[in-house]
């Protein structure tokens, strides 16, 4: 994640570690997929790579897991993320790990230096998200690839009992929007790449399901935290969420319920 554009972490939720742990339950619901997708890709284990808004370490760990002998520069934004990768991962990652607290569409590291690059939930949040894809195509080297994993809101959940999500949904799009935020940012990563300069632009989808995974591991994503704290910001109404709360409480009492999310994973290369 990122402290630019629409999302700063000590805001976005009513609590702070309710906030990092649904980052952290992100990361986890679909890391295998994402992993496996990564590698056929073109990523492998001895790259320099760079991970483009870091946020506090949890996607950053499982990437060090993955390539126990690459290099890993975490450019994060914002302060208290970075404060908390640094701590999460002090123990984790030795020198493994360059920390840098920086935009990524100014990260100020050297040009043809990355051999891959990884931004994972940070597009949806940049008010100009081609100006940072141009700058992680800088800082490839040639033939470095970018893959962006990022969510489209009208795709991202699909949930038997159905949820009332559809009124909840067009507000954040709208509140992001203000920010500087698309929660549609999901259809245009291919655009966004072949903008920034990118070739060989390839896009795939990673399908997590709680038939498989269990429903425990979607249950930190039904955080009511980021829509109440819009409501406690004057953003939305109580009654604009009414709907979506008690849908919400029934679903979770529902002993039969399943869920699934979606991520879109589009890759560029720079070809030169």
């Amino acid at each position: 994640m990122t402290g630019e554009g629409s999302y700063k972490a000590n805001t976005y939720n009513l609590e702070l570690e309710g906030e990092i742990q649904r980052l952290k339950a992100q990361v986890l619901i679909s890391w295998e997929k994402e992993a496996r997708n990564l590698k056929w890709f073109g990523l492998a284990d001895g790259m320099n790579v760079l991970e483009a808004g870091s946020g506090p370490g949890f996607f950053t760990e499982k990437l060090l897991e993955l390539l126990p002998n690459s290099s890993i520069t975490a450019v994060e934004i914002d302060p208290v993320l970075h404060e908390k990768a640094v701590e999460y991962l002090h123990e984790k990652a030795g020198d493994r790990v360059n920390y840098v607290q920086a935009s990524v569409a100014d990260t100020g590291l050297p040009a043809n230096s990355f051999d891959f690059a990884i931004a994972r939930l940070l597009f949806v949040h940049l008010p100009e998200p081609v100006a940072a894809a141009r700058e992680i195509f800088r800082i490839l080297k040639p033939r470095g690839k970018l893959v962006i994993i990022d969510s489209d809101a009208d795709l991202f959940w699909l949930t038997n009992p159905p949820l009332s999500v559809e009124i909840v949904r067009e507000k954040f799009k709208q509140v992001m929007a203000s920010r500087g935020g698309n929660l549609s940012i999901g259809r245009n990563l291919c655009r966004i790449l072949k903008q920034a300069g990118f070739g060989s632009i390839d896009l795939e989808a990673v399908v997590s399901h709680s038939d498989i995974i269990g429903i425990e591991a979607f249950e930190p994503l039904l955080d009511s935290g980021p829509i109440l704290q819009l409501v406690k910001q004057g953003l939305i109404s109580e009654s604009e969420i009414a709907s979506y709360l008690v849908s919400r409480d029934e679903f979770v009492a529902k002993g039969d319920r399943l869920m699934m999310s979606f991520w879109l994973m589009a890759c560029g290369e720079k070809n030169q």
